[in-house]
């Protein structure tokens, strides 16, 4: 790079050429969704969050903060108490929020992170370019990338025949499973890990036991969240008592308990590899 005179390197500091002057003036961080703010930990920026939502509890420090309510309904009043330079949101769940917030002069961001891996790391690129921390995200993107694909490669060693496939129940009340366009779909995909729900295109359906058993899962998993949602091993099996469903009479259930499944972010390391382990506590060649 060519030698910048001290004047002028000083003129790009001030407005901002490289992202750093943006990252100041957005020290006071209200996040309002759990994982947003596990995007912010994942890029250093944890010590700039003020406030957060009722759902948050992860990284420790988030589980301290102050809360400005529960996902989908934030106090603005209770975001304005915090004297916010930047507020940060998801597009489908705090568009109107965010909106009023922007007119009142406050610096917005709204992302969308809960489809895909893609808008995991489009979060993560975003924030990295508007926070000053450009080398962080990429840093993150790179090892999502190649630690997927590590998993992805191990599961295929311990399945040479074809990997069984999983069905990924999150609630027994209405019966509800993860279906082809959501964050667990894409964990799964870059797993090489076919869902059995694929053909369902909604991203949560609900479902009744017959669909279940028309899926044939090899492998069923019971996601179950720290908070909220938490299906059962009990539960499921009032579900399907007498029932022929393969994976349940031979013992191939699995819980798996964790907040990753359903805050897409970062975590999906800790996703991916819950979804490898549950595999292979339950995953057997498929017999025909």
């Amino acid at each position: 790079m060519k030698k910048v005179f001290p004047f002028l390197a000083a003129f790009l500091l001030l407005f901002g050429w490289n992202g750093t002057a943006r990252a100041a003036r957005a020290e006071r961080i209200v996040s309002l969704a759990p994982s947003i703010t596990e995007t912010l930990d994942a890029l250093g920026l944890m010590g700039s969050v003020v406030a957060v939502s009722e759902y948050d509890d992860y990284p420790k420090a988030a589980r301290s903060l102050p809360k400005v309510g529960g996902y989908s309904t934030p106090s603005i009043e209770r975001i304005l108490s915090f004297r916010p330079t930047l507020v940060v949101g998801e597009a489908t769940f705090h568009g109107q929020t965010l909106s009023r917030l922007s007119k009142m002069g406050i610096r917005t961001i709204s992302l969308t992170l809960h489809r895909s891996l893609g808008q995991v790391e489009e979060a993560l690129k975003i924030l990295g370019r508007e926070l000053g921390r450009k080398e962080e995200a990429d840093r993150a993107i790179r090892k999502i990338r190649f630690e997927l694909e590590t998993l992805r490669k191990r599961i295929r060693t311990a399945h040479p025949g074809g990997v069984p496939s999983v069905l990924v129940i999150v609630w027994h009340d209405p019966l509800t499973v993860a279906g082809r366009t959501n964050y667990i779909q894409d964990i799964l995909t870059r797993l090489g890990i076919p869902n059995a729900a694929n053909r369902i295109v909604f991203s949560f359906p609900q479902v009744d036991r017959e669909t279940v058993l028309s899926l044939d899962p090899d492998v069923v998993v019971l996601a179950q969240a720290e908070k909220g949602m938490a299906i059962t091993q009990e539960s499921f099996q009032a579900l399907f008592s007498g029932l022929p469903l393969r994976a349940a009479s031979t013992g191939r259930v699995v819980a798996v308990r964790s907040d990753a499944l359903f805050h897409p972010g970062p975590r999906v390391l800790e996703a991916a590899r819950l979804l490898t382990e549950a595999l292979e506590k339950g995953g057997k060649p498929r017999v025909p």
